[in-house]
């Protein structure tokens, strides 16, 4: 009986094994697949546009530079990037001021925080008229070492060659400056000074006949009107006359005031900056004077008034 038993279980072990021996191995996971990342492309390089671009000039159509075509050019008002640098500053003189120490050729209407080109008094002579009369309203180009003064960008001018004044086709030449013009590169303008002036540029030939040698019109002098019209020279150089009846330093400003409503009409604005330019403080020297102030009349919550930034600009009537 046990023999039977043990035959059994001897059977019943190798069933058992047997049954392992054919179940099939258990099923092993292949690792999920991780595509590489897609290909992502540099940015492409879109070069900034080219200064010239922006340049007045570049909406004047026949419009000739006497000396030729630039490649150096940047607006005026891209002039504080370059400063220390030697260039050529394009732009429109749209006010000018002879403070008897120089003359300054502003090229935007907040002249304190931009491009300026000054002259000083020994090199006035060397131009056919006074400057501030010659450039005013021009679109010029001024090349010089850009220097800061007090903040803001300046080319000084010593010599007339650094200033140039765009022309249209036809439109006569002044040269009769007592100066001489750098030599020109190749491939550039030249200019004759003869009976007859004739400017050659490249596949163009244009010709001024000598009726038309007269010297261009020269803006006239900044007008003298009273305090009371100044509201209408708004955005024009004039000098305004009249009695300061009252003066208020606030601490930001001094005012001059030639009225005793003097928050709707004309006055004066000098900032602290200016303050110590002058022999005392500005609201006490000038009070009860009468005196004319030359500058660009702004409005300023709807009054007129000029901003004055040296002793210059304001002469005392005796």
């Amino acid at each position: 009986m046990r023999l039977v038993q043990m035959v059994g279980i001897i059977f019943f072990v190798f069933s058992l094994i047997a049954c392992r021996a054919e179940a099939p191995p258990p099923a092993t996971a292949y690792p999920t697949y991780t595509p590489y990342p897609t290909y992502t492309p540099y940015p492409t390089y879109t070069p900034p546009p080219s200064p010239e671009a922006s340049l007045p000039s570049a909406e004047i159509e026949n419009l000739i530079w006497p000396t030729g075509p630039r490649d150096d050019v940047i607006p005026a008002e891209d002039a504080a990037a370059f400063m220390g640098e030697k260039i050529t500053v394009e732009g429109t003189v749209i006010t000018t001021h002879n403070s008897g120490n120089a003359v300054f050729l502003n090229f935007a209407k907040d002249y304190q925080n931009s491009f300026s080109a000054v002259i000083f008094p020994e090199d006035w002579p060397k131009f056919p008229s006074p400057p501030e009369n010659l450039f005013y309203g021009k679109l010029v180009r001024v090349e010089g070492v850009i220097e800061e003064y007090q903040g803001k960008p300046e080319i000084i001018i010593e010599d007339p060659w650094q200033i140039e004044v765009a022309v249209t086709l036809g439109q006569t030449i002044a040269s009769s400056c007592n100066c001489a013009l750098p030599t020109p590169a190749a491939g550039e303008v030249t200019l004759i000074a003869t009976p007859v002036i004739s400017m050659s540029i490249p596949q163009t030939t244009t010709a001024v006949s000598a009726e038309s040698l007269a010297p261009p019109p020269i803006a006239p002098p900044a007008p003298v009107v009273s305090w009371e019209e100044a509201a209408a020279y708004t955005g024009q150089v004039a000098t305004v006359e009249g009695q300061v009846v009252g003066t208020y330093n606030s601490g930001k400003v001094v005012f001059l005031n030639f009225d005793q409503d003097f928050r709707n009409t004309f006055k004066v604005a000098i900032f602290p900056d200016s303050w110590p330019l002058f022999p005392e403080p500005p609201e006490l020297y000038y009070k009860d004077k009468t005196i004319r102030v030359t500058g660009q009349i702004k409005l300023y919550e709807g009054s007129p008034e000029i901003i004055v930034d040296h002793p210059d600009q304001i002469e005392v009537m005796e």
